[in-house]
């Protein structure tokens, strides 16, 4: 499975995590919702040809991530460790997808989930302001 851009930006670090509690993350309101709408920003530029993603936006979503994992006290390492984490990653995709359903992407269907991304853009939602028409 390939990475949503969070993991990338998180993954810069060599820190061995100490923890592997990460219900804190998971419950934080900011934190979950981010990486849900970064992973279906990744899901529709992916399945999407039409749509590219936008680099540095997707960058600062990270930092800001980055920064809220810190504030509730968790290092690089174990910010890190959360991203890599296959079971999160699973979790997530799957909310990420849930939701992309919901508005009407079908998987494997590109046309769906162009549609879906467009009006992603169009609405300058979370999702929108991550992903391009290229």
């Amino acid at each position: 499975m390939r990475l949503p851009p969070i993991a990338l930006a998180l993954a810069l670090s060599t820190t061995p995590a100490l923890a592997t509690d990460f219900q804190a993350l998971r419950d934080d309101a900011e934190i979950s919702n981010g990486l849900r709408w970064v992973a279906a920003a990744d899901a529709i530029r992916n399945t999407c040809p039409a749509i590219g993603e936008r680099t540095w936006k997707a960058r600062g979503v990270a930092l800001g991530l980055l920064n809220r994992a810190f504030a509730l006290g968790y290092s690089m390492g174990e910010a890190t460790d959360y991203v890599d984490d296959q079971t999160e990653q699973t979790r997530v995709k799957g909310e990420a997808m849930a939701y992309l359903r919901q508005a009407g992407a079908v998987e494997g269907d590109a046309t769906s989930f162009c549609a879906v991304g467009f009006a992603e853009i169009d609405r300058g939602s979370a999702i929108g302001v991550l992903i391009r028409v290229d």
